[in-house]
């Protein structure tokens, strides 16, 4: 297993730091003498390592935050469901991500040990996998449940506007049955 590096065993202050002079534009040396000034020894080369590093989980966040906003634009204002479906997909696909990086790591990439999956790293992504399908399925129940609801409150809405109708009706008997059906329309839509 290939070591740490010393930039990654420094405290978590320290690497903050390194962020924050990194986003000022500050030189490699520059920080390399910052650090040294703070009593940490970090070699140039290490902290150029380490902003590669930076920069290329930098470059992952910034595409995937532009097909995010992508996906956005384009559903607009889908429904949930949509949305809820979008979400699944797209974490299937950062799974097979996830287990093409390993199978390409496998075969002596670079990376190899920082994308090993292990069986606890198995377990957690079936994990992953079922909790999106309960996700899915809960999703559907809750979009039939919101049907059914609207339904009945539609039903009923309706039922009271016949009532209403048909009540005017008997009192006035020179309504015909269109003029009835209109009144039934307007009692509904809530303009009577």
């Amino acid at each position: 297993m290939p070591r740490k590096s010393t930039v990654k065993r420094l405290p978590p202050e320290l690497r903050e730091q390194i962020g924050a002079l990194l986003e000022q534009g500050r030189t490699l040396t520059e920080i390399t003498e910052h650090l040294r000034q703070l009593g940490a020894e970090v070699s140039r080369s290490a902290l150029g390592r380490y902003k590669q590093h930076l920069d290329k989980v930098g470059e992952k966040l910034r595409r995937s935050r532009e097909v995010a906003e992508a996906l956005i634009t384009k559903l607009g204002a889908a429904p949930e469901s949509k949305t809820t479906r979008l979400n699944v997909e797209l974490m299937h696909g950062a799974i097979l991500d996830l287990l093409l990086k390993i199978n390409e790591d496998g075969e002596g990439g670079e990376d190899a040990k920082s994308v090993a999956l292990d069986p606890q790293g198995a377990m957690l992504l079936g994990k992953a996998l079922d909790h999106l399908s309960r996700a899915s399925k809960a999703d559907a129940e809750l979009i039939g449940k919101i049907r059914e609801q609207a339904r009945k409150d539609a039903e009923a809405k309706l039922d009271k506007a016949v009532d209403a109708a048909t009540g005017e009706a008997k009192r006035d008997a020179a309504l015909t049955p269109e003029q009835v059906l209109e009144r039934v329309r307007a009692i509904y839509r809530g303009e009577a």
